[in-house]
């Protein structure tokens, strides 16, 4: 396939894709900002459990958090935006933070729920989120091993219970 017409339907079916999150009441324009700040918070989640875990080693804590500081500032700056448009830059920063993040830990052979469905709540709420502001979504990120309202209700839940303590 063309460079050009892949880019044509990869943006077709973020778009499609975006339309029918929308229809579901995933994500909204207005939204885009609490489910970047839901990622950061649910990853942050994921992380306090593997600290406790002493599961990783000094380099993999350090990639980890590296990763997931990168996440907190680009929800911070998506916060910011004064619209889709202009988050845009920090939705893409945050894709980055996930996928490194996601990369650190796949090298360890056992994560302790519930960090990998965190991880993949995560990885399936990023196309939803790039469409939300505009950017192409990649045409792989179509396919998911649970729906968008999950991996929202996911996010959500592990964010809320993160930000109480529990």
């Amino acid at each position: 396939m063309f460079p050009a017409k892949s880019a044509a339907l990869a943006a077709a079916l973020g778009a499609a894709f975006f339309i029918a999150a929308c229809a579901n009441g995933t994500v909204t324009l207005g939204s885009f900002a609490s489910e970047a700040d839901d990622i950061a918070t649910g990853l942050a989640a994921a992380a306090a459990d593997l600290r406790q875990g002493n599961l990783l080693s000094a380099a993999q804590l350090t990639q980890m958090d590296n990763a997931l500081s990168a996440v907190q500032a680009a929800s911070s700056a998506v916060a910011r935006a004064a619209n889709a448009e202009a988050a845009q830059p920090e939705v893409a920063q945050l894709v980055a933070g996930v996928n490194a993040m996601v990369a650190a830990l796949s090298e360890v052979p056992s994560l302790p729920a519930p960090v990998p469905e965190i991880l993949t709540a995560a990885d399936v709420m990023l196309p939803v989120l790039e469409a939300s502001v505009g950017l192409a979504v990649p045409v792989a990120a179509s396919a998911a091993a649970m729906t968008p309202a999950e991996a929202d209700a996911i996010l959500a839940g592990q964010a809320a219970q993160f930000r109480h303590g529990g």
